[in-house]
């Protein structure tokens, strides 16, 4: 995509070949630890052009392209690299990329820029969140917290909203944090608590129903109302419940359940994230070309490229994003994300996007170049 920008002054117009922000918009700054357990900030390298990128060292598809394509354009970049350009690759995989491993994949693969991460999770998500960066955290999360269950006594849960205007949100809850035999009704408490969502459930003869979410009060005509769906794990569809909140029994056959606006596009609920690719794989890439990036021991369904099945075969994504040398499966897990490469100009401002890996080195080179 070439598109004119200016740099604004006196300086002339420049034409990138990435995804040009127009206006330019201030690279959040953070401090994460490098390979070597140094400080880094993005405000280190204030006047200069910064390549961040976001990987993670298990990854066996676009991240070792990304990373090799940023080691073959520091060379093409001779003395500049270094001088006037520096690299960061920030990792979203940090349970397992830990300063030691950086700094042995570092030496293995021959890179010398910093491979960043932090003990401090919370702070990664913001970061990733603000810059922009979509991470399926929830098995992360699940480790953090302890709350891995390989005996599968443990599961996720999900609440999605779709309000009036087709916005969603999906909010998951552990079945540890949930009381036995719990209903509907104690997994959207529980959700909605957890994430400080004000809503009002009113209780009546027939049980409790939903009024209030987030500011979007149902009508008193009737114009539209919150209506309650329940995820169908045998047909992988959502339908309107029959039962009032109360008389849904969340278990390992109701997971996941849904409120949804009357008057919103039904179309629209997406899929609750534990279930994507059968619960067994988590998508990459988009439309047409969107597949299934399969766990360990599991395989697409024939030509079905959006669903993973238990079996070892042709058309596996065999050991991606897990740890072939763990013994405990309890470490072995798949973080899905968005794939894109930031170029940060002199003054700290984002000022293009190359998103996924299919790109020119070439291309990219021109566009680091015109910030130098």
């Amino acid at each position: 995509m070439l598109l004119a920008g200016c740099l604004g002054g006196n300086e002339e117009a420049i034409s990138f070949n990435g995804h040009q922000y127009n206006p330019p918009v201030d690279a959040p700054d953070f401090t994460l630890t490098d390979q070597d357990g140094n400080d880094v900030s993005l405000s280190d390298f204030d006047g200069k052009v910064v390549i961040v990128a976001f990987t993670y060292t298990s990854c066996t598809d676009v991240c070792p392209i990304i990373e090799a394509n940023m080691n073959y354009m520091a060379g093409e970049l001779g003395d500049s690299y270094g001088e006037d350009v520096v690299y960061l690759s920030i990792t979203i995989d940090p349970l397992r990329d830990t300063p030691e491993v950086l700094a042995q994949y570092v030496a293995d693969n021959g890179y010398n820029w910093p491979h960043l991460t932090s003990t401090d999770f919370e702070l990664l998500k913001g970061m990733w969140s603000s810059w922009g960066v979509a991470v399926n955290s929830s098995m992360i999360d699940m480790h953090i917290n302890g709350e891995m269950d390989v005996d599968g006594e443990s599961m996720m849960h999900s609440v999605i909203t779709m309000m009036p205007d087709n916005s969603t949100s999906e909010h998951q809850v552990n079945s540890t944090h949930l009381p036995e035999n719990a209903t509907g009704h104690n997994l959207t408490t529980m959700a909605f608590n957890m994430n400080n969502i004000n809503f009002t459930a009113p209780d009546s003869q027939n049980g409790h129903y939903m009024e209030n979410i987030s500011g979007n009060q149902a009508p008193s005509d009737y114009s539209w109302y919150w209506s309650l769906y329940l995820w169908n794990e045998t047909n992988s569809t959502w339908e309107e419940s029959q039962v009032g909140i109360d008389g849904v029994d969340i278990s390992h056959h109701q997971p996941h359940i849904a409120w949804v606006a009357s008057n919103a596009n039904i179309s629209n609920l997406p899929t609750p994230t534990s279930e994507i690719c059968g619960g067994h794989g988590w998508v990459m890439g988009e439309g047409g070309g969107a597949h299934c990036m399969c766990d360990d021991g599991y395989q697409w369904d024939d030509d079905d490229h959006l669903t993973c099945i238990s079996g070892e075969g042709q058309g596996t994504h065999d050991d991606h994003g897990s740890d072939e040398n763990t013994e405990d499966a309890e470490e072995v897990y798949d973080v899905g994300h968005s794939t894109v490469t930031y170029i940060v100009d002199r003054s700290g401002q984002k000022r293009v996007a190359w998103v996924g890996s299919d790109w020119h080195v070439d291309d990219f080179l021109e566009d680091i170049r015109a910030l130098i």
